[in-house]
């Protein structure tokens, strides 16, 4: 029992930091790896936030790499 009580406060923490990395995400970082969102509304920006949050260390890693291929 305490076994599972620590996997479902991982995942929880994990989806807490998801979460916590969509807001910026959606304000600046969505455009930035992905050039066919700039200019999309609020409305597909709210409809990608589960992913975000699930697949937020490999979009992090990809806006941090598009964000130097941009200053180089």
């Amino acid at each position: 029992m305490i076994f599972v009580t620590i996997i479902l406060i991982i995942v929880a923490l994990y989806l807490l930091a998801g979460l916590v990395f969509a807001i910026p995400f959606m304000i600046k970082g969505v455009t930035v790896i992905d050039e066919g969102a700039h200019g999309s509304s609020w409305g597909f920006r709210i409809i990608i936030i589960p992913g975000v949050m699930v697949f937020w260390p490999f979009l992090l890693n990809k806006w941090l790499y598009a964000s130097k291929m941009k200053r180089s």
